[in-house]
Protein backbone atom coordinates (compact mmCIF):
# COMPACT_ATOMS: atom_id res chain seq x y z
CA UNK A 1 0.00 0.00 0.00
CA UNK A 2 2.73 2.43 0.92
CA UNK A 3 4.49 1.99 -2.42
CA UNK A 4 1.32 2.90 -4.31
CA UNK A 5 1.14 6.27 -2.55
CA UNK A 6 4.67 7.24 -3.54
CA UNK A 7 4.68 5.62 -6.95
CA UNK A 8 5.22 8.52 -9.37
CA UNK A 9 6.12 7.86 -12.98
CA UNK A 10 9.08 9.80 -14.36
CA UNK A 11 7.27 10.74 -17.58
CA UNK A 12 4.27 11.84 -15.55
CA UNK A 13 6.54 14.08 -13.47
CA UNK A 14 8.26 15.68 -16.47
CA UNK A 15 4.94 16.30 -18.23
CA UNK A 16 3.45 17.78 -15.05
CA UNK A 17 6.36 20.19 -14.60
CA UNK A 18 6.01 21.42 -18.18
CA UNK A 19 2.22 21.69 -18.05
CA UNK A 20 2.20 23.60 -14.76
CA UNK A 21 4.87 26.06 -15.90
CA UNK A 22 3.01 26.67 -19.18
CA UNK A 23 -0.14 27.35 -17.16
CA UNK A 24 1.73 29.72 -14.86
CA UNK A 25 3.26 31.72 -17.69
CA UNK A 26 -0.06 31.90 -19.55
CA UNK A 27 -1.61 33.44 -16.44
CA UNK A 28 1.17 35.88 -15.60
CA UNK A 29 1.88 37.18 -19.10
CA UNK A 30 -1.66 38.59 -19.33
CA UNK A 31 -1.43 40.58 -16.09
CA UNK A 32 -1.20 44.35 -15.99
CA UNK A 33 1.67 46.14 -14.29
CA UNK A 34 -0.67 47.02 -11.43
CA UNK A 35 -1.54 43.35 -10.96
CA UNK A 36 2.16 42.47 -10.79
CA UNK A 37 2.46 44.94 -7.90
CA UNK A 38 -0.59 43.59 -6.05
CA UNK A 39 0.01 41.75 -2.77
CA UNK A 40 -0.95 38.11 -3.23
CA UNK A 41 -0.15 36.71 0.22
CA UNK A 42 1.24 38.68 3.16
CA UNK A 43 4.59 40.14 2.11
CA UNK A 44 4.51 38.76 -1.42
CA UNK A 45 3.32 40.54 -4.55
CA UNK A 46 2.90 38.74 -7.84
CA UNK A 47 6.55 39.65 -8.36
CA UNK A 48 7.66 37.68 -5.32
CA UNK A 49 5.57 34.68 -6.38
CA UNK A 50 7.30 34.63 -9.77
CA UNK A 51 10.69 35.19 -8.14
CA UNK A 52 10.10 32.26 -5.78
CA UNK A 53 9.35 29.94 -8.69
CA UNK A 54 12.42 31.08 -10.61
CA UNK A 55 14.80 30.85 -7.65
CA UNK A 56 13.49 27.40 -6.71
CA UNK A 57 14.15 26.10 -10.21
CA UNK A 58 17.58 27.72 -10.33
CA UNK A 59 18.56 26.12 -7.02
CA UNK A 60 17.28 22.75 -8.20
CA UNK A 61 19.05 22.83 -11.58
CA UNK A 62 22.37 24.00 -10.12
CA UNK A 63 22.27 21.27 -7.48
CA UNK A 64 21.95 23.45 -4.37
CA UNK A 65 18.78 21.75 -3.15
CA UNK A 66 20.13 18.26 -3.82
CA UNK A 67 23.34 19.00 -1.92
CA UNK A 68 21.45 20.49 1.00
CA UNK A 69 19.09 17.52 1.03
CA UNK A 70 21.96 15.04 1.22
CA UNK A 71 23.53 17.09 4.01
CA UNK A 72 20.14 17.24 5.81
CA UNK A 73 20.19 21.03 5.92
CA UNK A 74 17.31 22.16 8.21
CA UNK A 75 14.20 23.28 6.34
CA UNK A 76 14.17 26.58 8.24
CA UNK A 77 17.61 27.44 6.83
CA UNK A 78 16.52 26.55 3.31
CA UNK A 79 13.44 28.74 3.65
CA UNK A 80 15.52 31.69 4.89
CA UNK A 81 17.88 31.29 1.95
CA UNK A 82 14.95 31.11 -0.45
CA UNK A 83 13.46 34.30 1.00
CA UNK A 84 16.76 36.08 0.35
CA UNK A 85 16.80 34.82 -3.24
CA UNK A 86 13.24 36.00 -3.78
CA UNK A 87 14.35 39.50 -2.80
CA UNK A 88 17.15 39.38 -5.38
CA UNK A 89 14.82 38.42 -8.24
CA UNK A 90 11.53 40.13 -7.45
CA UNK A 91 12.16 43.67 -8.72
CA UNK A 92 13.62 42.72 -12.07
CA UNK A 93 11.66 43.91 -15.13
CA UNK A 94 8.47 41.94 -15.76
CA UNK A 95 9.65 40.69 -19.19
CA UNK A 96 12.81 39.40 -17.49
CA UNK A 97 10.82 37.52 -14.87
CA UNK A 98 8.64 35.93 -17.55
CA UNK A 99 11.71 35.02 -19.58
CA UNK A 100 13.39 33.49 -16.53
CA UNK A 101 10.27 31.51 -15.66
CA UNK A 102 10.38 29.95 -19.11
CA UNK A 103 14.17 29.49 -19.14
CA UNK A 104 14.59 27.90 -15.73
CA UNK A 105 11.42 25.87 -16.08
CA UNK A 106 12.75 24.45 -19.35
CA UNK A 107 16.14 23.70 -17.79
CA UNK A 108 14.49 22.08 -14.79
CA UNK A 109 12.32 19.79 -16.92
CA UNK A 110 15.29 18.90 -19.11
CA UNK A 111 17.37 18.03 -16.03
CA UNK A 112 14.60 15.67 -14.92
CA UNK A 113 15.06 13.56 -18.02
CA UNK A 114 18.66 12.72 -17.09
CA UNK A 115 18.45 10.34 -14.08
CA UNK A 116 17.28 6.78 -14.88
CA UNK A 117 13.72 5.98 -13.76
CA UNK A 118 14.96 3.56 -11.11
CA UNK A 119 17.33 6.11 -9.60
CA UNK A 120 14.70 8.85 -9.62
CA UNK A 121 12.35 6.56 -7.70
CA UNK A 122 14.79 5.67 -4.91
CA UNK A 123 14.24 7.30 -1.53
CA UNK A 124 17.11 9.17 0.09
CA UNK A 125 17.58 11.14 3.30
CA UNK A 126 16.74 14.84 3.00
CA UNK A 127 14.98 17.66 4.83
CA UNK A 128 11.63 15.83 4.49
CA UNK A 129 12.93 12.55 5.89
CA UNK A 130 13.28 9.87 3.21
CA UNK A 131 11.57 10.56 -0.10
CA UNK A 132 12.46 10.10 -3.75
CA UNK A 133 13.57 12.64 -6.33
CA UNK A 134 10.21 12.16 -8.05
CA UNK A 135 8.39 12.97 -4.79
CA UNK A 136 10.36 16.22 -4.56
CA UNK A 137 9.58 17.03 -8.19
CA UNK A 138 5.88 16.51 -7.59
CA UNK A 139 6.12 18.73 -4.51
CA UNK A 140 7.45 21.43 -6.83
CA UNK A 141 4.41 21.00 -9.13
CA UNK A 142 2.05 21.08 -6.14
CA UNK A 143 3.73 24.19 -4.71
CA UNK A 144 3.47 26.01 -8.03
CA UNK A 145 -0.18 25.02 -8.39
CA UNK A 146 -0.93 26.51 -4.97
CA UNK A 147 0.89 29.76 -5.77
CA UNK A 148 -1.00 30.12 -9.06
CA UNK A 149 -4.23 29.63 -7.12
CA UNK A 150 -3.09 32.35 -4.70
CA UNK A 151 -2.61 34.75 -7.62
CA UNK A 152 -5.98 33.90 -9.15
CA UNK A 153 -7.76 34.44 -5.85
CA UNK A 154 -6.04 37.71 -4.98
CA UNK A 155 -6.66 39.18 -8.43
CA UNK A 156 -10.18 37.73 -8.79
CA UNK A 157 -9.25 35.99 -12.04
CA UNK A 158 -11.47 33.49 -13.80
CA UNK A 159 -11.07 29.95 -12.49
CA UNK A 160 -9.76 27.47 -15.06
CA UNK A 161 -9.87 24.67 -12.45
CA UNK A 162 -6.23 23.89 -13.22
CA UNK A 163 -7.46 21.39 -15.79
CA UNK A 164 -3.98 20.27 -16.83
CA UNK A 165 -2.38 19.85 -13.42
CA UNK A 166 -5.11 19.58 -10.77
CA UNK A 167 -5.08 15.74 -10.83
CA UNK A 168 -1.31 15.74 -10.31
CA UNK A 169 -1.53 18.23 -7.44
CA UNK A 170 -4.33 16.16 -5.89
CA UNK A 171 -2.28 12.97 -6.16
CA UNK A 172 0.66 14.67 -4.50
CA UNK A 173 -1.55 15.88 -1.64
CA UNK A 174 -2.14 12.23 -0.76
CA UNK A 175 1.57 11.43 -1.08
CA UNK A 176 2.46 14.38 1.12
CA UNK A 177 0.20 13.40 4.02
CA UNK A 178 2.34 10.48 5.31
CA UNK A 179 5.44 12.70 5.27
CA UNK A 180 4.11 15.99 6.60
CA UNK A 181 0.81 15.31 8.38
CA UNK A 182 1.01 11.92 10.09
CA UNK A 183 3.95 12.93 12.33
CA UNK A 184 1.78 15.76 13.69
CA UNK A 185 -1.10 13.55 14.82
CA UNK A 186 -1.26 13.83 18.62
CA UNK A 187 -0.39 10.79 20.70
CA UNK A 188 -3.45 9.02 22.00
CA UNK A 189 -5.49 9.81 18.91
CA UNK A 190 -7.78 7.04 17.71
CA UNK A 191 -9.99 6.20 14.77
CA UNK A 192 -9.63 5.75 11.05
CA UNK A 193 -10.58 8.00 8.16
CA UNK A 194 -10.39 8.20 4.39
CA UNK A 195 -9.64 11.39 2.47
CA UNK A 196 -10.91 11.52 -1.11
CA UNK A 197 -11.89 13.85 -3.92
CA UNK A 198 -15.29 14.25 -5.56
CA UNK A 199 -13.89 15.53 -8.87
CA UNK A 200 -10.56 13.75 -9.42
CA UNK A 201 -10.34 10.05 -10.19
CA UNK A 202 -7.82 9.12 -7.51
CA UNK A 203 -8.47 6.46 -4.84
CA UNK A 204 -9.03 7.76 -1.33
CA UNK A 205 -6.18 7.61 1.18
CA UNK A 206 -7.03 5.84 4.44
CA UNK A 207 -5.27 6.72 7.68
CA UNK A 208 -5.25 5.01 11.08
CA UNK A 209 -4.72 7.78 13.63
CA UNK A 210 -3.66 5.42 16.40
CA UNK A 211 -0.96 3.55 14.51
CA UNK A 212 -0.28 6.26 11.89
CA UNK A 213 -0.51 3.63 9.21
CA UNK A 214 -1.95 4.52 5.84
CA UNK A 215 -2.96 2.94 2.56
CA UNK A 216 -5.38 2.83 -0.34
CA UNK A 217 -8.71 1.07 -0.01
CA UNK A 218 -8.54 0.38 3.72
CA UNK A 219 -11.75 0.47 5.79
CA UNK A 220 -12.39 3.79 7.55
CA UNK A 221 -14.73 5.06 10.27
CA UNK A 222 -14.86 8.58 8.81
CA UNK A 223 -14.96 9.96 5.29
CA UNK A 224 -13.59 13.40 4.37
CA UNK A 225 -14.44 14.45 0.82
CA UNK A 226 -14.46 17.58 -1.29
CA UNK A 227 -13.30 19.15 -4.54
CA UNK A 228 -9.57 18.58 -5.00
CA UNK A 229 -8.80 22.30 -5.27
CA UNK A 230 -10.58 22.98 -1.97
CA UNK A 231 -8.80 20.19 -0.07
CA UNK A 232 -5.44 21.29 -1.46
CA UNK A 233 -5.95 24.86 -0.27
CA UNK A 234 -6.93 23.56 3.17
CA UNK A 235 -3.78 21.42 3.33
CA UNK A 236 -1.66 24.32 2.08
CA UNK A 237 -2.82 26.45 4.99
CA UNK A 238 -4.82 28.89 2.89
CA UNK A 239 -8.32 27.92 4.03
CA UNK A 240 -9.35 26.81 7.54
CA UNK A 241 -11.05 23.47 7.18
CA UNK A 242 -14.07 24.52 9.23
CA UNK A 243 -14.69 27.40 6.83
CA UNK A 244 -14.38 25.02 3.90
CA UNK A 245 -16.93 22.75 5.54
CA UNK A 246 -19.29 25.64 6.26
CA UNK A 247 -19.22 26.71 2.61
CA UNK A 248 -19.81 23.19 1.32
CA UNK A 249 -16.28 22.63 0.02
CA UNK A 250 -15.52 19.84 2.49
CA UNK A 251 -17.85 17.16 3.82
CA UNK A 252 -17.41 14.86 6.82
CA UNK A 253 -19.39 11.68 7.36
CA UNK A 254 -18.96 9.05 10.06
CA UNK A 255 -16.62 9.46 13.04
CA UNK A 256 -16.43 13.24 13.32
CA UNK A 257 -13.91 13.22 16.17
CA UNK A 258 -11.41 11.24 14.09
CA UNK A 259 -11.94 13.55 11.12
CA UNK A 260 -11.46 16.68 13.25
CA UNK A 261 -8.28 15.29 14.81
CA UNK A 262 -6.85 14.71 11.34
CA UNK A 263 -8.00 17.97 9.77
CA UNK A 264 -6.64 20.01 12.68
CA UNK A 265 -3.10 18.94 11.72
CA UNK A 266 -3.53 18.45 7.96
CA UNK A 267 -0.67 20.28 6.29
CA UNK A 268 1.11 19.62 3.00
CA UNK A 269 3.32 22.50 1.86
Amino acid sequence: MKDSIFNFDKREAVDAVRAQRARTIALLEDLTEAQWETEIVPGWRTREVAAHLVSTDEASVTGKYLLWGVRRKPMAEIERWNEQQVGKWADRPIPTLLHDLEKWGRRFSRALTLPPRRLASLSFANAFGRVSLLWLVMLRVYDEWVHVEDVKRALSLADDDGVDTLPVAAKFLLAGIPIQTLPEIPSGAAGTLALGFVDVDTPALSVDLGTRRFGIGLPADAQVKGPAASLIMVAAGRDPWREAEATGHLRITGDRKAAETFLDVLRVV
